[in-house]
């Protein structure tokens, strides 16, 4: 895996990998907030990677997902370095599969699978999850 960025004032790092979309984060010098910062680029990283596992298992049990979701709420340390504190990743799915099969999913990408969420909870993130299922919420905030 490689991946590289240059600066341009005024914009920020932008990545310039051949064959690859185009990702620009934040510049660090301007308070301008349409772009993506790399702690909140990491806050992506954790809900993409687990999402991508959980689709992917929910897929080979041969499960029909009507619909996919979710939505990650982190919290920084206030002190510097400021790195994540608490996360929680909240899935919302829709499909004709059980309780068991969702939570089987995720649980399964949290502890064995997701590289990125593994790797934060390694550095000390508090990692949580929650589910909701066909418009029911079946966990809330669950240790991950």
């Amino acid at each position: 895996m490689k991946v590289s960025f240059h600066y341009e004032p005024g914009n920020g790092f932008v990545s310039d990998e051949k064959g690859m979309d185009t990702l620009i984060m934040k510049d660090p010098l301007l308070e301008r907030t349409t772009r993506i910062s790399p702690t909140e680029l990491l806050v992506y990283a954790m809900g993409g990677c687990s999402s991508a596992d959980v689709v992917l298992i929910l897929t080979r049990m041969r499960k029909n997902i009507k619909s996919y979701k979710v939505e990650v709420e982190a919290e920084r340390e206030e002190l510097e370095p400021k790195t994540l504190k608490d996360v929680n990743i909240h899935y919302i799915m829709e499909g004709d599969f059980s309780d068991e099969n969702a939570k089987r999913a995720v649980t399964l990408s949290l502890e064995r699978y997701c590289s990125v969420s593994i790797l934060a909870k390694r550095g000390g993130t508090h990692l949580t999850y929650s589910i909701t299922l066909n418009g029911e919420k079946l966990v809330h905030k669950a240790e991950a």
